[in-house]
């Protein structure tokens, strides 16, 4: 059941990111609950969502294509993403942040299946933004809080699981496929993201590195 909580929490925060422009405003664990009767399958609910994040195309852009240089390790690229969350800047020296957020990545972010804590690095950025003076519009600070939860959700419920490996597949094929195509495809991506999931839940080091060549 603590699997099921982690994986399928990941899966609605991530669609809620990539395909539907939104995002529960107020998502921490006390407004997310399970609902699972005697004899048919577990679901998650979502409470409380009287306050909704509506992004914009820019906004998704900036935050999704932050994840994905997460997951590539690419400290660089996460400086420009991290640059464009505010309409109005105020870094003082955005080449010394984009030195600072490379370096930071080159010791505590290689990229995906390489051990990554993405709370760990989630805090390491947001140090860097605080130092540099990095502007943080509001939408993407409930993007960051909303991250931060589940990643904490899942340390305590399922240590084992890492949530940057995981969202793999949707966060690759997100950036491969055409909006429209990736839109149909998502129902194929769910279940292969499932298929991963399971493969990681057997544990042992062969399956590890099987979920990881299928991701």
């Amino acid at each position: 059941m603590a699997r099921f909580v982690v994986t399928r929490g990941e899966d609605l925060y991530l669609k809620m990111l990539l395909v539907d422009n939104l995002m529960h405003a107020d998502l921490h664990p006390g407004n997310i609950l399970l609902h699972a009767p005697p004899h048919a399958d577990p679901t998650l609910v979502l409470i409380d969502a009287g306050m909704v994040a509506r992004l914009r195309p820019i906004e998704s852009k900036n935050f999704i294509g932050f994840l994905q240089a997460v997951g590539a390790g690419n400290g660089a690229w996460a400086a420009r993403a991290v640059l464009g969350f505010s309409d109005q800047q105020t870094c003082e020296d955005r080449d010394e942040f984009a030195s600072d957020m490379a370096e930071f990545f080159r010791t505590d972010c290689r990229g995906y299946f390489t051990g990554v804590e993405f709370g760990h690095v989630l805090r390491g950025v947001l140090g860097l933004v605080r130092k540099h003076k990095v502007a943080l519009d509001a939408n993407y600070m409930t993007l960051v809080m909303n991250v931060l939860c589940l990643e904490g959700m899942a340390r305590a419920l399922l240590p084992d699981y890492n949530v940057l490996d995981a969202a793999r597949p949707l966060l690759t094929a997100h950036k491969r496929l055409p909006g429209p195509v990736f839109r149909v495809a998502l129902p194929l991506i769910f279940s292969f993201k499932k298929l991963c999931d399971k493969l990681e839940n057997r544990g042992d080091k062969h399956t590890k590195t099987e979920a990881a060549a299928l991701a």
